[in-house]
């Protein structure tokens, strides 16, 4: 067997392994970057879509809810017409009633007269 020695010096096989490991690192390294910022630039621009998407949907529940509020407003409005027109319809009647009432003392008057 033979036996092992350890030096410090450089030789051709040290030197080209060491040049090699360092061109790895700094591809590796370089490459990491290059994918942290693609990262970085896709969640900006999904922030981005996001907060537009969160407008849109906060413009869309204020138009909901302002054609909630419509329709309401016109329900009551038919409630109210449905009301009025009940009064209106209670009064004619009355009225009616009245006449009829006059109508009937006025002939009672003429032939007592």
């Amino acid at each position: 067997m033979m036996p092992f020695s350890f030096t410090w010096e450089l030789n051709l096989v040290a030197l080209v392994t060491l040049v090699g490991s360092a061109v790895a690192v700094l591809r590796f390294w370089l490459t990491a970057s290059q994918k942290a910022d693609l990262a970085i630039r896709s969640a900006a621009d999904a922030m981005e879509s996001a907060r537009q998407a969160h407008e849109k949907v906060a413009l869309l529940q204020a138009a909901i809810n302002a054609h909630q509020l419509s329709q309401a407003e016109r329900l009551v409005s038919r409630e109210v017409l449905r009301e009025v027109e009940g009064r209106l319809a209670g009064a004619i009647e009355n009225l009616g009633d009245r006449l009829d009432g006059l109508v009937k003392e006025l002939i009672k008057q003429s032939r007592v007269s």
